[in-house]
């Protein structure tokens, strides 16, 4: 280790940190592609259970509750993840129970408060919306504590490199909330039955991550320290609450909302199928990288700017070589495979989804502000970014949904990605310039890497049958991957030089691709 507190390739320091960060990378896609799997699942056993209609009174309560789950969890998540790093990097038993009861205690007060709300305030609702949903609103309200805890829980276990747990025990929580939802909905119980096998899944999720977690604190040795005051806790915490609101906010609840009021819930189906396909491909990119680079970035943390603008190149390196292959497969492919998971049932989804997809790759570029914000304890300075994303976006969705629909709100996220972009820009050089580190050069190698997948797009003009079409685009994918691989190899996108973090590493799968994707020479 250096004297100055930053470590040399080869160090040992350095080959652990690589082993944990690579090891939370890989499990976070195990982790993200079983929860995807569970839930499209569900969507097209509901999609073929239900009207568009119903189906769109379902996702419209759905989103909302996730709402209402970001405002019940009181940025706490964000708050385990800043902060329990700390507390265990010195083996500090006592101060990581402190931080979880003062954290469980904010999140069950705030969700108590929310479900009271949300029950007396009932028939407003339905007469605001023009719809009958608060019924349906209010019993999920009720059910989500164990979906709240779950996604809490889960910042925490990121916190302590374990993503093995969570893509575990995922799809196990997915296959029993459908199999339960299949059961409740032959039985008659409708939409209600729905949210309770949903609870069911989340709570059984909440118990296992927990006892994880638990195992893992009884296990730290070491001084205590000074605790997390819950001053300190809170003003973190509630930093964050303003971003994570109207992120969701901006991203689909208003637009819903008002599709809802203005055009009914078949639109509200239509739009919500259209987003959240692509939206799922599309977060796990920082949410794989986030967690990842921020716990190793503050492990050793000692306020070096240098080492945050690191982080930051080797972020965007990460974006850049999934996002381009993904944007340019995914606008091919995206439209023929909604079509698959709908049945043709849903056409307005298939045109408006590669449009989303391509919006969503866009702000990605905005994302490793986000890692800045974490490290540098700036979450109110973008609680400011994204409330004036607020404003706009109200007029913006208002405006457009009422006189064009569903075209309208494709183009309000558009709109809305445009100006958070910016404003992000403008923030970041303002407050912090000298760790702004974008690597264009192999931004620029990453897309033409990527151009192989470009001969799919054919396949988003063309009605195949549905058998054909999913052996056309197997066999299709399968050898334009092939030439990434050969294109990525070629042009030194993991050379050692480039991505020095994976070559310390000595998991056996991060070995394997970089002995096949890896320049030979050093």
């Amino acid at each position: 280790m250096a004297s100055n507190g930053i470590s040399r390739p080869g160090d040992a320091t350095v080959a652990g940190l690589a082993d944990r960060t690579t090891g939370l990378v890989g499990w976070t896609i195990a982790w993200r592609a079983t929860s995807a799997v569970a839930t499209l699942a569900l969507g097209a056993f509901l999609i073929r259970q239900l009207s568009p209609s119903e189906y769109g009174r379902y996702t419209f309560v759905l989103s909302v509750l996730v709402y209402i789950a970001l405002l019940a969890t009181f940025g706490q998540d964000q708050g385990l993840l800043r902060y329990l790093p700390e507390v265990l990097g010195r083996g500090d038993r006592a101060g990581a129970h402190d931080l979880l009861r003062k954290s469980a205690i904010a999140v069950f007060a705030v969700w108590a408060l929310t479900s009271v709300t949300v029950f007396v305030f009932r028939p407003l609702i339905d007469s605001l919306l023009q719809a009958h949903v608060a019924d349906l609103l209010a019993l999920g309200t009720v059910l989500l504590l164990g979906g709240i805890a779950t996604g809490v829980l889960s910042f925490a276990l990121v916190a302590i490199y374990d993503m093995r747990s969570q893509a575990i025990a995922t799809p196990i929580a997915g296959a029993l909330t459908l199999a339960l939802a299949v059961i409740f909905l032959r039985g008659g119980a409708g939409l209600n039955g729905v949210l309770v096998a949903g609870a069911i899944g989340q709570s059984a999720l909440t118990l296992v991550y927990f006892l994880i977690l638990m195992r893992r604190i009884d296990r730290a040795v070491g001084v205590p320290g000074d605790r997390i005051g819950w001053r300190r806790l809170l003003l973190y915490a509630s930093g964050w609450l303003p971003s994570l609101l109207i992120a969701s906010a901006v991203g689909l609840q208003f637009e819903n909302i008002f599709l809802l009021r203005f055009a009914g819930s078949t639109a509200v189906a239509y739009y919500d199928t259209g987003y959240n396909i692509p939206q799922r491909l599309v977060s796990l990119i920082p949410s794989l990288l986030t967690g990842a680079w921020v716990v190793g970035t503050l492990e050793g943390w000692r306020r070096e700017s240098e080492r945050i603008r690191t982080s930051v190149a080797a972020f965007y390196k990460g974006i850049f070589l999934v996002a381009f292959p993904l944007a340019f497969a995914g606008g091919a492919l995206l439209g023929p495979l909604i079509r698959l998971y709908t049945n043709g049932r849903y056409p307005p989804s298939e045109r408006i989804a590669p449009l989303m997809l391509l919006f969503f790759i866009a702000a990605l570029l905005a994302t490793p502000w986000g890692l800045v914000v974490r490290v540098r304890e700036l979450a109110w300075l973008n609680a400011l970014i994204t409330i004036a994303q607020l404003g706009f976006a109200a007029v913006a969705d208002l405006w457009l949904i009422q006189s064009y629909g569903l075209s309208g709100a494709v183009v309000a996220v558009g709109l809305t990605t445009a100006l958070t972009l910016v404003l992000t820009f403008v923030a970041w050089r303002a407050f912090d310039r000298r760790t702004i580190n974008i690597p264009w050069r192999y931004a620029g190698r990453c897309m033409l890497a990527a151009s192989p997948y470009l001969l799919l797009l054919p396949l988003a003009f063309t009605r195949l049958p549905a058998r054909l079409l999913v052996l056309v685009a197997v066999a299709a994918s399968a050898v334009t991957t092939v030439a990434w691989g050969y294109l990525v190899r070629r042009f030194g996108l993991l050379a050692e030089g480039e991505v020095p973090l994976l070559h310390e590493s000595r998991h056996g799968p991060v070995r394997l691709a970089l002995r096949y994707l890896a320049p030979s020479g050093k």
